[in-house]
């Protein structure tokens, strides 16, 4: 489902990404515009990458900006696919997940983003105006 590029960018505006423009692009990292698209922005205090394993780890400070949803938390792991696009993703510690009307806390947050679901562990919380879900697990669907 999630096949936009991801922008990685470190609290030093360091910007170490996944998309290479070509003659012409377009690069407007503030408002989630690359080449035309819209982009997923991480921001961290420290950045892990380990190109032969296709993983990432964000830790400190953690911010996702997604063009349909704001996740923040404290540590954040990435599993890529062959060809760089985020398949599994991992939130850790102080989970909240912003997206529309709706609102979760968890203490751990795993996304399948080729299929959108999401399972929220750890004393989870899902609140949607007034009303809530508590468990010991929740999972949704992103869209």
């Amino acid at each position: 489902m999630m096949s936009k590029p991801l922008i990685f960018i470190l609290s030093m505006s360091c910007l170490v990404g996944m998309v290479s423009p070509g003659n012409g692009a377009q690069r407007r990292i503030g408002t989630e515009l690359v080449d035309g698209q819209d982009v997923t922005v991480i921001t961290s205090e420290r950045l892990t990458f380990d190109y032969g394993k296709n993983y990432a780890v964000f830790e400190e400070n953690v911010v996702v900006t997604d063009p349909g949803m704001q996740l923040i938390a404290d540590k954040l792991a990435v599993w890529f696919n062959e060809t760089g696009d985020a398949k599994l993703i991992k939130a850790e510690g102080d989970v909240h997940i912003t997206q529309e009307d709706k609102a979760a806390t968890a203490g751990q947050a795993t996304y399948d983003v080729v299929n959108g679901k999401i399972v929220l562990v750890q004393n989870p919380r899902l609140q949607r105006g007034h009303h809530y879900l508590e468990g010991t697990t929740i999972t949704y669907w992103r869209d």
